[in-house]
């Protein structure tokens, strides 16, 4: 019994090698088969269409301040960014990183452009508020989504995985412009960059961003749309979206709004080395920055202290207004807030012409600072008890402060005038503070620009409490 165990061990090891021998067996190596392989040799893998602009490449100055917002957790690396910051700073701008929220209402008085990436965070209400009035106020808005950096979580409780896309977080702030990214991804398995995820666009919105491109290649994008603004990049009926397997050709890889204002982009990779020197990316990337610095923001009082264009302001007290000590000491604390963007104040007893200016005086001053004043058609009261002025309307004169600014390509002037010294030296200290948008200053409604005949904006007054 033994043996016969033994022999059935024995069998049970030899003949799967017996009989892969035999399967395999090619013969002696005078007689041996050749197996069939491949040629190698005659494989060439597909190369994606360069086109890298030349280094000698005309650009136009613009200068200007573009600031990247790192403070919303948002999925990429300054790195990634690299080949617009360098096209932004070739046409003479700068770049900016935004860590701290709190200090986005800071930033936004000053820079042209703000540009979102992919946040996995969420804006607030008031965040997107200074936002949407930064657009409407000349600013750019640039958005990146990436349907490749959705975030991922899990419920170690319930063992479930969510999948959170940047689409979500970024919707809330496109709404008030029209515009939204779908929560998809485009593919194509019929033409495409290397993989069915890499998409070309080929036909183009007709607009500047657009200009000189014959084709771009985008890496996991999201599909855009917009309400009244205009999709830039569109490609063919076999760009697909993942949520229904169909063609939208009102949807494309980045949508424009209606006011030219705000650029939104599905994809951000195409960005990025080596996708950035892929068919027409370059060229894209070279009209981003273009786009970024071209703005033209008006200059409100909602900026201060950015205000002011020249590094040196005149102080105009109206005539006969004596300096006390208490008027010396708001004004330095005024020039402690210029001074952090290198402007200057001096004191000058004649009315100057040119120049950025700063008047102050009391209402019953009116007729000395007329030449200031004329573009406000400010008119008092009989009794002295109320003030009415242009496109805003009639208030009291007891408590209350004016601020009227003016803005010309000689310079720009402001005007503070109160009821009485004391309430003067409140609003030129409530100035100083370095805010205009607090809750006082905000219960009195702006007046909305105008064109005047010249070309130029609209004086514009704010009426703040005073004491």
């Amino acid at each position: 019994m033994k043996k016969y165990m033994i022999w059935i061990a024995l069998a049970a090891l030899l003949l799967p090698a017996l009989a892969r021998g035999i399967w395999f067996y090619r013969g002696l190596p005078p007689q041996q088969r050749e197996i069939a392989t491949p040629d190698y040799q005659s494989f060439a893998a597909s190369q994606p269409p360069i086109s890298t602009p030349l280094a000698a490449e005309k650009v136009k100055p613009a200068g200007g301040v573009v600031l990247f917002d790192m403070a919303h957790a948002n999925q990429f690396q300054p790195s990634e960014a690299q080949s617009l910051e360098e096209q932004i700073v070739r046409r003479g701008g700068s770049v900016e990183t935004l860590l701290d929220a709190s200090l986005l209402g800071q930033k936004l008085k000053y820079v042209s452009a703000y540009v979102v990436v992919s946040p996995s965070a969420a804006f607030t209400d008031e965040e997107i508020r200074l936002i949407e009035q930064f657009v409407e106020r000349g600013g750019r808005l640039l958005v990146f989504t990436d349907a490749t950096r959705g975030t991922v979580y899990y419920d170690w409780w319930n063992e479930t995985i969510t999948n959170f896309s940047d689409a979500a977080l970024v919707n809330p702030l496109l709404a008030p412009h029209g515009i939204a990214v779908n929560n998809d991804y485009l593919y194509n398995v019929v033409e495409n960059e290397g993989n069915y995820r890499n998409v070309f666009f080929d036909q183009f919105g007709k607009n500047e961003l657009t200009f000189g491109l014959k084709r771009v290649a985008f890496y996991g994008t999201h599909s855009v749309k917009t309400e009244d603004g205009k999709v830039l990049l569109g490609g063919s009926a076999s760009n697909l979206s993942s949520t229904d397997d169909a063609h939208h050709p009102d949807a494309g890889g980045a949508a424009l709004s209606a006011d030219g204002g705000v650029l939104v982009f599905g994809d951000f990779t195409f960005l990025s080395a080596p996708y950035r020197s892929v068919a027409d990316n370059a060229a894209l990337i070279s009209n981003i920055a273009d786009f970024a610095l071209g703005g033209k923001r008006e200059i409100s009082l909602l900026n201060f202290p950015y205000v002011f264009s020249k590094p040196l302001v005149q102080v105009y007290p109206a005539e006969g207004m004596k300096l006390t000590a208490e008027t010396i000491a708001a004004l330095g604390g005024l020039q402690d807030a210029l001074r952090v963007i290198n402007v200057e104040l001096r004191v000058t007893d004649k009315a100057p012409r040119a120049g950025d200016v700063l008047v102050l005086g009391v209402f019953e001053d009116a007729e000395k600072l007329e030449d200031f004043l004329a573009p406000f058609e400010l008119e008092l009261s009989e009794d002295e008890k109320t003030i009415a002025l242009k496109k805003f309307g009639e208030v009291g004169r007891a408590g209350n402060g004016l601020l009227l600014f003016e803005r010309s390509k000689d310079g720009n002037t402001l005007v503070l005038l109160a009821d009485s010294q004391e309430d003067l030296l409140a609003l030129i200290s409530t100035l100083g503070g370095g805010s205009l948008s607090g809750s006082s200053e905000e219960s009195a409604e702006e007046p909305p620009a105008e064109e005047t005949p010249e070309g130029e904006a609209a004086p514009e007054t704010q009426a703040a409490p005073a004491g």
